[in-house]
């Protein structure tokens, strides 16, 4: 029986991962698109993987929530919009505004303890809070899209929901950083 059941996970896991994979390389050639951005504004390369671990990390443990949550019956897989939803996505929205402010501050510090030259605090600040707001918007909607699709077919969102958050996750959080730029800088 555990045959069978380590063969469904690979074989729900795989493809996905093979998927986030191709999705990673897109991440790095944005990122190095945006190169030029980290000329003109010094010391922001240091934000940039706080800011990627936070999105990922909400986006994983908001759809851990919602898996368990929709195998144990908590959920309705038909989608319905009560308060388990309202508590795990306000929860998910609140954690990226606090950890984003927070890296936007480390990071600001590691700058000055370093001796790199930065922008403010202002700027990592605001570069970080409103990257986090747009990614969190984006992402949160597209964890539980995919949970409960993912649910719906009949795959085990564990399997499937982390992974692909975690790196649709970091491409859109580093178009969310180059926005975030534009508007700041």
């Amino acid at each position: 029986m555990a045959d069978v059941t380590a063969r469904n996970i690979v074989g729900q896991a795989l493809p996905i991962l093979l998927l986030c994979v191709l999705i990673e390389v897109g991440a790095g050639l944005v990122l190095g698109g945006m190169e030029e951005n980290f000329k003109l504004l010094p010391g922001l390369i240091v934000l940039v993987p706080p800011l990627l671990g936070l999105r990922g990390n909400i986006s994983g443990a908001l759809a851990s929530r919602l898996g368990t949550a929709l195998h144990q019956g908590v959920l309705d897989p038909r989608f319905l919009w009560g308060p388990e939803m309202r508590v795990n996505v306000f929860s998910s929205f609140f954690l990226t505004l606090l950890v984003s402010a927070s890296a936007g501050i480390l990071a600001w510090l590691v700058t000055l303890l370093v001796g790199i030259e930065s922008v403010s605090l202002f700027t990592f600040l605001a570069i970080a809070i409103i990257a986090g707001i747009l990614s969190s918007f984006i992402l949160i909607g597209l964890t539980i899209g995919i949970a409960f699709m993912s649910y719906a077919k009949g795959f085990d969102p564990d399997n499937v929901t982390s992974p692909l958050m975690a790196s649709i996750g970091d491409i859109f959080t580093i178009i969310c950083i180059y926005i975030s730029v534009l508007l700041v800088a």
